[in-house]
């Protein structure tokens, strides 16, 4: 080992210039250090400059701790392969990458003058609707180079698009995919991660990242509905205190509208909301498909592609009288599950479920008739629910607890163009659910108006405005 008080003092300058974090003076590649800027969890970044031209160059060095590291030694090289590969003008631009020469990687690229969208955000507070188209095209044209050369950058989020200073309207850049991906099969073996882990940042990951499944460009365009979505009001649209609350609202918890917090137009709820789909199958198709709605929306073309309707909504909870096992969990499963194949054969579509719960929910015809013989058959579907368990479900101590509520709704254009129904006070579930005893069917006024005389009802302590209901003889 050598003695450090041997060291020249040459030697000794150098290495602390070279330590983990650099100097001002280092040389790394054709640039010179000129001071720290921002510590990452993986890399350190830094402001430097040409060595020949002087022109001010963003500098990303990989931390000493992570270089022998396999897995990230690979993202921060693809990082710098995959922006080779995306000359665009909302992309930032890599100028060099390479190594130090005890192994760390680097990347060299262009300096951004100018603060993300979220310090932009805190400094200004919201954009108007235009504002935020004008940056959501700026963007939406750079996932859609990226995807077309096969990558997803799948941590899109506000701190991860930079505004640039100066010029005339809010220009913006595309940053940081290091934990970008490559599309084709072919190459798999540059993939950062593999099914089963998860990468990407809790404010705006998708449902299928949480869940550990392989992303696609449809989970880009979740990543951008939440964007679009803190643009207008100024805050993601699903926070929480920990982490598990936070994915439980991505996972299960509709889609807040952006028109109840911000004076925008309420279609751009609907292009919010399709971005936010639980499923990946019934968001939109690609960017340019977002770009169009979110230019209708915002310039008032097509406003009558999403109006409001009166909506009949049945909320099933399962509820368990015990200790929780397997037995307990597969009753749950099968139960809500025939839940879900009676609500489909009555036309109840499944807009909010969790892992004790399901809402069907399916718009009210006009004529007075009609509407109230639809309503008579969901609570016929309801009070069968609540009387009907399986066998295992009885062992395993498992019972539904029906609600029935009706209230409005948004009917909105689904995947393919057909209506569907989506936010709306009907879906704000803390209205009209909860405090439900645990056996029958509770209704609410608006949902057994006209049906007294049919079914038997009884008044709910301390619930005002719901009622219990029982079978009825009607014919």
């Amino acid at each position: 080992m050598t003695d450090r008080r041997d060291e020249s003092p040459g030697a000794a300058e150098a290495r602390a210039m070279y330590g983990e974090e650099l100097s001002p003076g280092a040389l790394v590649g054709g640039y010179v250090v000129e001071s720290t800027r921002y510590w990452g969890s993986v890399s350190t970044l830094y402001r430097a400059r040409d060595a020949r031209t002087g022109v001010a160059a963003a500098l990303k060095v990989m931390r000493p701790q992570f270089a022998a590291a396999r897995g990230a030694l690979r993202r921060f090289q693809q990082e710098a392969e995959t922006l080779k590969r995306l000359r665009h003008p909302h992309i930032v631009d890599v100028l060099e990458h390479g190594t130090l020469p005890d192994g760390r990687p680097f990347i060299a690229m262009e300096w951004l003058e100018g603060r993300d969208l979220a310090a932009e955000l805190a400094a200004r507070g919201p954009f108007s609707a235009r504002e935020a188209l004008e940056l959501v095209e700026q963007v939406g044209s750079a996932l859609r180079a990226a995807h077309g050369a096969g990558v997803i950058h799948r941590d899109l989020k506000a701190q991860n698009v930079v505004v640039r200073a100066g010029g005339a309207g809010l220009g913006v850049k595309l940053v940081d995919f290091g934990v970008a991906k490559l599309l084709g099969p072919q190459e798999s073996g540059m993939a950062a991660t593999s099914t089963g882990m998860v990468l990407g940042t809790p404010l705006s990951m998708a449902p299928e990242q949480i869940r550990g499944e392989t992303p696609d460009a449809r989970t880009d365009l979740y990543g951008l509905g939440v964007l679009l979505y803190q643009l207008v009001t100024g805050r993601p649209p699903f926070q929480g205190t920990t982490l598990v609350e936070l994915e439980e609202q991505h996972l299960h918890a509709p889609v807040p509208r952006a028109s109840e917090r911000a004076p925008v137009p309420a279609a751009l709820d609907a292009v919010v909301g399709r971005c936010l789909e639980k499923r990946r199958e019934d968001r939109y198709a690609d960017v340019d498909a977002v770009l169009e709605a979110l230019r209708r929306a915002v310039r008032g073309e097509g406003a009558n592609r999403a109006r409001q309707v009166r909506a009949v909504g049945l909320y099933v909870e399962a509820r368990i009288d015990g200790q929780v096992d397997d037995t307990t969990l597969d009753a749950v499963d099968a139960l809500l599950e025939r839940s879900r194949t009676r609500m489909d054969a009555l036309g109840l579509a499944v807009v909010v479920e969790g892992s004790n719960f399901l809402l069907g929910v399916a718009a009210l015809p006009d004529a007075e008739d009609a509407e109230r013989e639809a309503r008579r058959r969901v609570l016929e579907l309801a009070l069968a629910v609540a009387a009907e368990p399986h066998a295992e479900a009885k062992l395993a101590r498992v019972s539904l607890a029906p609600t029935l509520h009706v209230d409005t709704a948004m009917l909105k254009p689904n995947t393919g163009g057909r209506p569907g129904l989506g936010g709306g006070r009907l879906l704000r579930l803390s209205a009209w659910t909860g405090g439900h005893p645990g056996h029958g069917v509770l209704a609410t006024e608006a949902a057994l108006s006209g049906l007294e005389d049919t079914f038997p009802t009884g008044v709910l302590s301390g619930r005002e405005g719901l009622r219990h209901v029982w079978k009825g003889t009607s014919s």
